[in-house]
């Protein structure tokens, strides 16, 4: 094995790994052991910039507000075009009030396993 750089010493996490995350969005977390997940869309927004609280940035983010929870779902391409084909319109405005259904999946993402949320159509 070749030599790597030191990994500098961190501080030991106890207790819920959830507190040191950013919960202010919704996350697959919130849906592990629930099953499918039915809720209203309320609004659509888009952020020129938003900034996690890890400091990390994505540009143009879009979140996707619920009546049922003030935590958005950062919007990615997958689930847009899920609400897309649920709806039948590109257009933001004709989604609100638009019952979906949100559920977890296990696979791969940017080449590490994991959870995602994904939309679907409420029943």
């Amino acid at each position: 094995m070749s030599a790597t750089k030191p990994i500098p010493a961190g501080e030991e996490i106890r207790g819920a790994i959830t507190k040191h995350m950013d919960r202010r969005f919704l996350s697959s977390l919130d849906f592990m052991g629930l099953g499918d997940v039915a809720l209203t869309i309320d609004r659509c927004e888009k952020l020129a910039e938003l900034r996690y609280l890890n400091g990390n940035t994505e540009k143009n983010a879009i979140l996707l507000y619920f009546a049922e929870t003030d935590k958005p779902l950062v919007l990615n391409t997958t689930n847009i075009r899920s609400i897309v084909d649920i709806t039948g319109t590109t257009k933001v405005s004709a989604w609100s009030g638009v019952k979906i259904t949100l559920f977890t999946i296990e696979g791969t993402f940017f080449g590490k396993p994991g959870h995602a949320v994904r939309i679907k159509g409420a029943e």
